[in-house]
């Protein structure tokens, strides 16, 4: 289990999963960088997709914990959901 302690998060500001995310960890009092993506959302896409070693285009948001990338909203919540991650 990875408890959460340094968590970056890179955001647009259009983005849905993006807000739900934010809330998410709102909700659980859990302190987080943003970041904002969106003055260069193709070169931030690159960037993360390349630094990740991502399969995939990176989409938003991309959340990282204590430096390992988790994914999007939806990873975020089935990795809590599944107790690999902690707050």
């Amino acid at each position: 289990m990875q408890e959460a302690k340094n968590v970056e998060i890179y955001t647009l500001d259009y983005c849905p999963y993006c807000m739900k995310a934010k809330i998410f960890l709102d909700e659980h009092n859990v302190e987080y960088k943003e970041i904002s993506c969106e003055d260069d959302e193709e070169n931030f896409r690159k960037k993360l997709t390349e630094k990740y070693n991502l399969p995939n285009l990176a989409t938003f948001p991309q959340i990282i914990i204590n430096g390992e990338n988790i994914g999007g909203y939806s990873d975020l919540i089935d990795k809590f959901g599944r107790g690999e991650i902690s707050f």
